[in-house]
């Protein structure tokens, strides 16, 4: 019988993990496509990139990867069909980790990394990010972007 109690607490204390960093990976997913779709195109190492930020990103392990990939692509879709529109709404996501130091720096590491997957960490890639550190109070010195 404590058998069951101790299953159900820890399922439990999983989907209380999952609801506490669900604006994490809200902002990360959101920041990484603004990142890679900011030269306008999304290519094979960006993606790959976003796999491994899945795989190694504690925060972001106790998700399936494929929701994480699905709110990854569904932010990409819309930044092609309404650009405007999904950088608002993407910058909204990523506000939400404002005050999350820790957090916001994450994002801002993985943002480098997805810029720097292909090996052309392109201006237009840096001023996104850039404009993502404005937006979380993170200074861009800590990144070496300025």
């Amino acid at each position: 019988m404590s058998r069951i109690f101790r299953t159900a607490r820890a399922s439990l204390a999983s989907e209380l993990e999952r609801f506490r960093n669900r604006h994490f990976l809200e902002a990360c997913m959101a920041a990484s496509a603004l990142v890679a779709m900011a030269d306008g195109e999304v290519n094979f190492s960006e993606l790959a990139t976003i796999d491994q930020v899945l795989e190694t990103v504690q925060q972001l392990r106790i998700y399936d990867p494929h929701t994480a990939v699905n709110i990854y692509r569904d932010y990409i879709d819309h930044l092609r069909e309404d650009e405007k529109e999904a950088r608002r709404q993407a910058f909204q996501a990523v506000e939400r980790l404002a005050g999350d130091e820790d957090g916001a720096r994450l994002v801002i590491r993985v943002c480098v990394a997805i810029g720097k997957a292909d090996d052309d960490f392109n201006a237009p890639e840096k001023e996104m990010i850039l404009d993502l550190c404005a937006t979380l109070a993170i200074p861009p010195t800590e990144f070496e972007l300025s």
